[in-house]
């Protein structure tokens, strides 16, 4: 069970830095007209995935704590 969640955690925290990375890249797209709307996308997506990753290691943290 742990191997899944660390494995989980592990594929959400890669693929918020790929988030943050597209978002910097999307920043030189500024006079697009859909920045905006894909900024905030990117940014409500990378919020999502932030709290995912709190909960998995809540989760994780309980489970060792539990464990003990």
């Amino acid at each position: 069970m742990n191997d899944v969640l660390e494995q989980r955690l592990a594929a959400k925290k890669r693929d918020l830095e790929n988030q943050q990375e597209y978002f910097r890249i999307n920043m030189k797209n500024i006079k697009q007209s859909t920045y905006e709307d894909n900024a905030i996308n990117a940014l409500l997506y990378m919020k999502k995935l932030k709290t995912e990753i709190a909960e998995l290691e809540l989760v994780m943290q309980l489970k060792k704590t539990n464990e003990l």
